[in-house]
């Protein structure tokens, strides 16, 4: 007699793919779009009910220039933004997508960021492969008859990018999915992947309870990549034997932490610049609460940098809201560049959370890192699977040539 305790379990339906791609953000859809365009069996699967609903939607969307990266400390995002840029402008104007290639000025706001911090960043661009950049004066900037000509600044100097642009990332998320789908690519929407594991040379994914069986698992679901692909290696761990895997370093990957960005919104006073204007990077971790200006000429603030508490795991618990007292270090910071702004005339817009290897609480440990990862099989030992992590700013702009990447590493 069967125990009432245990129960019959009808067996998973399962299927095959070649490929399946976890997240339809711009990095999951970049990755799709360039191996379907080889001929790869692409399925994109996606937990929310559209495409690029949350890291990929709520940024600057800004179109770098790859100033700001040490080639030595951080050779993914060096080399990936400067070729995803090149990449991004084809792109977009191949498929009339709109962007503004409007320059950004990088300002100083005492001597020593002028004597030394521009410079400094100049150096990196070119060992980068920018070349592009010059410093200009306070003169140059006040000079009605200069290609950088903003009175509204306030600076002792700044370095002039002119290849930073800006871009509509919906539409840029729209045209990515066409190709991708063009090419005989599937996106499976609503649909939560519940765990996988390792079956030899294949991973299994659980979906929706049903299993897929992959040659190849790319995980790039932004926020989400740490907790799926460590459900993936943890489960595959707990299976393996003596002749199946090998794992490696008991399957650790690089944790993400959460950094919380906010934008305010300009009102209720003239927009002031022509150009996208950044202060020199905030040591915290981001690029400082830089002006930004959209394809309708709006401006807005941000982000700042929030670090959310590295307890946190879930970035579901995450208050998405922007807190209007955070305007009061706004005012500060922006009143540094553009001493004209009026009281009262930031409103509270929406923030973004972006994934880290990195927090300042934790430092001098093993997820210090701030480049992008990408574990392949040799870090962690399941073959076929690959997870994306710390996929934050430049990820917009690197987003082609990561595509371009991983599909070379999946079809070689």
């Amino acid at each position: 007699m069967q125990s009432s305790m245990v129960r019959p379990t009808t067996p998973l339906r399962q299927h095959h793919i070649q490929t399946a791609i976890i997240g339809a953000g711009v990095i999951g859809l970049a990755v799709g779009r360039a191996l379907s365009k080889k001929g790869h069996e692409v399925l994109l699967l996606e937990q929310a009910t559209s495409i690029g609903s949350e890291t990929s939607s709520r940024n600057s969307e800004v179109i770098h220039a790859g100033i700001y990266y040490d080639r030595k400390v951080m050779p993914y995002k060096s080399k990936f933004c400067v070729e995803g840029k090149q990449l991004l402008y084809q792109y977009c104007t191949e498929r009339d997508i709109p962007f503004k290639q409007c320059g950004k000025l990088l300002v100083a706001t005492d001597a020593d960021q002028r004597d030394n911090g521009l410079p400094k960043l100049v150096e990196h661009a070119k060992g980068n492969g920018v070349h592009d950049l010059r410093i200009v004066s306070n003169e140059d900037i006040n000079d009605p008859y200069s290609d950088v000509y903003e009175p509204n600044i306030a600076c002792t100097g700044a370095v002039y990018s002119p290849s930073t642009g800006i871009i509509d990332s919906h539409s840029l998320l729209q045209s990515m999915l066409a190709d991708t789908e063009e090419h005989g690519a599937t996106l499976a929407l609503n649909c939560r992947v519940e765990g996988g594991r390792s079956a030899g040379s294949n991973v299994i994914l659980t979906v929706d309870q049903e299993e897929i069986v992959c040659d190849n698992v790319i995980v790039c679901c932004g926020l989400h990549s740490h907790k799926i692909a460590s459900g993936i290696l943890l489960q595959s761990r707990n299976e393996q034997t003596s002749d199946n895997i090998h794992m490696k370093n008991e399957a650790r990957i690089p944790r993400q932490y959460y950094a919380k960005g906010n934008y305010f919104t300009l009102q209720n006073q003239k927009q002031p610049f022509a150009r996208l204007v950044y202060p020199l990077p905030d040591p915290r971790g981001g690029l400082g609460v830089h002006a930004t200006i959209d394809l309708s000429g709006s401006t807005k603030f941000g982000p700042d940098v929030e670090w959310i508490d590295a307890s946190v795991t879930n970035p579901y618990d995450i208050d998405m809201n922007v807190d209007p007292n955070r305007a009061k270090s706004f005012y500060a910071a922006i009143r540094k560049y553009w001493p004209d702004l009026k009281d009262g005339n930031l409103v509270a817009d929406y923030s973004g959370i972006r994934p880290k290897l990195w927090h300042p609480s934790r430092t001098n440990t093993e997820t210090d890192l701030k480049d992008f990862f990408i574990a392949s099989p040799m870090h962690h030992g399941v073959p076929g699977l690959h997870v994306l992590l710390g996929i934050e700013s430049p990820g917009l702009t690197s987003s082609l040539a990561i595509g371009n990447y991983m599909a070379e590493i999946i079809c070689s």
